[in-house]
C-alpha cells in the first residue's frame, strides 16, 4: 500500500526503530542503494548499511522526539531524474545530556522504501551578545523546548 498515509507511517516507524536501536529493522526500510546527506557537515552516506551504521555507532545517551511529520507529495529530482519521488518531511529534536539538536529531514520514497534522506542539523546555543538582554524590540527569550512529540513506540509491522 502506498500513498501519503503509508509514507508518513514509514518515516515514523523509521524514527521509532532508531529510538529503539533496532538497527536491522531500520535498515530494512531503506532501499539498499539509499543515500543520506548531512548538509551542515558536508557528509554523504551511500547505501542502507552505511546510513544505519553511522547512527548505530553515534555516542550513546540520546533520545529522539519526533515533533512534526508532513507528507509533501511528489517532487521532481534536481539531478534530472524524470521520475517524481514522493517526499516526507520530519522535524526531530534529539536530546543528549544537556545538549539538544534539531534535524529537518526530507525523505524520498519509492516503492514503499526510503531511497534518500536530506538532513539539515542544528544545535541549540545561546544567542549572540548583540541579541541578548532586551537589546532588540520585540525579542522575547524562549523556554527550553520540552515537547514530547509523536509516539516512537515500535509497533509490529
Amino acid at each position: 500500500m502506498s500513498g501519503p498515509a503509508a509514507d508518513l507511517n514509514l518515516v515514523q516507524r523509521f524514527w521509532a526503530l532508531y529510538q529503539a536501536r533496532e538497527w536491522a529493522a531500520a535498515q530494512a526500510l531503506l532501499h539498499p542503494e539509499a543515500c543520506c546527506q548531512w548538509w551542515a557537515t558536508s557528509e554523504r552516506f551511500e547505501g542502507a548499511a552505511a546510513i544505519v551504521h553511522v547512527n548505530a555507532v553515534y555516542p550513546e545517551g540520546w533520545t529522539i522526539h519526533l515533533l512534526e511529520l508532513n507528507a509533501l507529495g511528489a517532487a521532481a529530482q534536481a539531478s534530472g531524474d524524470a521520475r517524481p519521488r514522493r517526499r516526507v518531511h520530519s522535524l526531530v529534536r534529539v536530546d543528549q545530556g544537556t545538549q539538544s539538536f534539531y534535524a529537518n529531514s526530507f525523505f524520498g520514497i519509492e516503492r514503499d522504501l526510503i531511497v534518500s534522506i536530506d538532513e539539515y542539523w542544528s544545535d541549540t546555543q545561546a544567542a549572540p551578545a548583540w541579541r541578548q538582554n532586551g537589546s532588540l524590540p520585540g525579542l522575547i527569550p524562549m523556554a527550553v523546548d520540552q515537547r514530547q512529540g509523536l509516539s516512537l513506540q515500535v509497533a509490529a509491522s
